[in-house]
């Protein structure tokens, strides 16, 4: 990682700890981008059906690319999965976050309004359809895309912990 980004990301420009180069090496491999792909063209895809979910991780692209980013510095590992597991929770929390203001915001108006103004509601729905199927179709890909997200940091952590088993780091 160049030093310009580096500094951007920390304004006091001191050096940050040495997993972040790791790190932002390693999340390309598992990014939002490539997740469509991945669903199923990738052989973990082909093995969400049965009883063994991690062969086929095991031997995705991605798991083979970053075993060997790990390999080159196998003592930053636990500070990688440190951040990785850091990362994970705040999926976590901003899915849960999104999804409880996706629905229950919207769902508690509607019923709301259905409650005060039965007729106008269904005037409303009725007369603006284009822009209701908008704003419902905006509010699903944003859920999606937070929830993708969630899924491939889940990824990262399993390919670290299949790293940590494969070397023998319990």
């Amino acid at each position: 990682m160049s030093k310009r980004r580096l500094t951007t990301l920390w304004r006091q420009g001191e050096p940050p700890h040495p997993a972040w180069a790791l790190w932002w090496r390693l999340k390309p491999h598992f990014s939002l981008l490539t997740a469509p792909a991945s669903w199923f063209g990738t052989p973990g895809a082909w093995t969400y059906f049965g009883n063994d979910f991690i062969t086929g991780l095991r031997r995705n692209e991605s798991t083979e690319r970053s075993f060997a980013l790990l390999d080159e510095q196998p003592e930053l590992f636990e500070a990688v999965r440190a951040l990785a597991a850091l990362n994970l929770k705040r999926h976590e929390q901003m899915f849960q976050f999104i999804a409880l203001l996706y629905v229950s915001v919207p769902v508690t108006i509607v019923l709301g309004l259905a409650e005060v103004m039965p007729n106008d509601l269904i005037r409303f729905f009725s007369e603006q359809q284009r822009g209701v199927m908008i704003l419902v179709s905006a509010l699903t890909v944003g859920a999606l895309v937070y929830l993708v997200g969630m899924w491939r940091a889940r990824q990262l952590m399993s390919v670290l912990e299949l790293w940590r088993i494969e070397r023998g780091r319990a």
